[in-house]
């Protein structure tokens, strides 16, 4: 049977949005593969951000689609100089299908192999290293993965529920 979030979960939104109050400069990486289901959640998003925001708070804000492929956005990252980045993503945290919840850092197996050509927790040191900014990793919990599949009802609606909930902040924030 799947769990709701831990009481601890129930925090993302108040640390998400401490994380972009604090913040100069930020950028949301949708991540995932269109072509495997659920896996599409993080790129939904992002995309569906991109259309909410239609422009705004582009000397703050930059949003990317990293794919499969987020390491590819290493450098448009670094020369955006963001001090907060957002990687939205879906993950498997054994909660209800669509639950939005936080993926610590810890908790992210470090193989070097995922779904991703390379793991997040590397993506994530670099980005620390690097580009000496704060990474915090939103997860959407699948439904389903499977190649050719469409992405599930859960996933869909929390992708679009998130992208809204950020273009809220943001907009609130003036970015």
């Amino acid at each position: 049977m799947k769990k709701d979030p831990p009481s601890s979960q129930l925090t993302w939104k108040s640390r998400l949005r401490k994380e972009i109050l604090s913040a100069r400069r930020i950028v949301v990486l949708g991540v995932g593969n269109p072509a495997k289901g659920d896996d599409a959640a993080g790129i939904l998003c992002a995309q569906e951000l991109k259309k909410l925001m239609g422009g705004k708070g582009r000397s703050r804000l930059k949003i990317l689609l990293g794919y499969e492929t987020p390491e590819n956005t290493t450098g448009e990252i670094r020369k955006f100089h963001p001090n907060f980045v957002l990687i939205l993503d879906t993950a498997r945290g054994q909660y209800k299908p669509g639950t939005v919840f936080l993926v610590e850092k810890d908790d992210i197996e470090d193989d070097g192999v995922s779904t991703h050509r390379i793991s997040l927790a590397l993506l994530i040191s670099y980005l620390e290293e690097t580009v000496g900014c704060k990474v915090m990793v939103l997860g959407i919990q699948p439904l389903n993965l499977g190649l050719g599949e469409k992405v599930s009802e859960p996933a869909k609606k929390s992708a679009t529920a998130l992208a809204a909930y950020l273009a809220n902040v943001f907009v609130g924030q003036s970015l």
